[in-house]
């Protein structure tokens, strides 16, 4: 009886449900940006666009924006990805011909014989229409490869309130961007303290609660051109 209550405490803790939204920041490593990305779409009005689909987060997307009514982009250069999710909304907020409010947008061009390559997504961010016209309230960024998310954020951070980047220590702590003040102890799971004013010109960096779902947390940066006061964020709630 007690393993039987003790099963059921986990389970339940470990994956909360507010409406439609499921959180599982708690064990999934990718999904550590869920309460940063739920309390600032929660925050703003206004179109909201991801970069890089998952469980994680367009399904939490797709929920608020569809409570909002909101208009909502899904990008990616994975087809599979993109298919799983324009397929399960299908009639629910997509449309085969893109015209309803949540738009799921393909990137051609990967390069097969180099994955770290982002000349695809440049390509891409440069030249698609909507998203030269379009300024977004939350911008989420966390595609493949690492060097597209600098790309992206290079060119969305002066047409969106809030860019939320995820796995963001990796930059820093790989002298991609950013400067590490102090090193993440991953042994110890305890956090670093790292500076992002060469991509964006105010942030906060948020750690996921312990045990981490991963050796490196991961944490996740919100940042902005505009706003320079950011939340206190419990992951608690959610």
């Amino acid at each position: 009886m007690l393993y039987r209550f003790c099963l059921l405490f986990v389970t339940c803790f470990s994956t909360l449900v507010y409406g439609e939204v499921h959180f599982s920041h708690r064990v999934d490593s990718y999904a550590t940006h869920q309460p940063v990305l739920y309390e600032m779409c929660m925050q703003t009005n206004g179109p909201i666009i991801e970069f890089g689909s998952g469980h994680g987060s367009t399904d939490l997307l797709h929920a608020i924006c569809k409570e909002q009514q909101r208009e909502l982009i899904t990008i990616d250069d994975n087809q599979q990805w993109l298919s799983t999710f324009s397929q399960k909304y299908l009639g629910d907020g997509y449309e085969e011909d893109n015209s309803g409010w949540h738009k799921f947008l393909f990137v051609p061009g990967k390069n097969p014989h180099d994955n770290e390559c982002a000349a695809h997504w440049v390509t891409f961010l440069d030249s698609h229409p909507l998203l030269q016209n379009t300024h977004f309230a939350v911008c989420f960024v966390d595609q493949s490869p690492w060097q597209a998310r600098l790309e992206t954020i290079k060119r969305f951070r002066s047409k969106t309130k809030y860019i939320i980047l995820h796995d963001c220590d990796y930059y820093p702590e790989y002298h991609k961007a950013g400067t590490t003040i102090v090193h993440t102890d991953y042994g110890n799971s305890i956090p670093g303290h790292y500076v992002f004013d060469d991509i964006i010109n105010y942030s906060k960096l948020y750690y996921p609660l312990k045990p981490w779902p991963l050796f490196s947390g991961p944490p996740t940066l919100l940042g902005s051109d505009f706003v320079d006061d950011f939340p206190e964020i419990d992951y608690n709630h959610y």
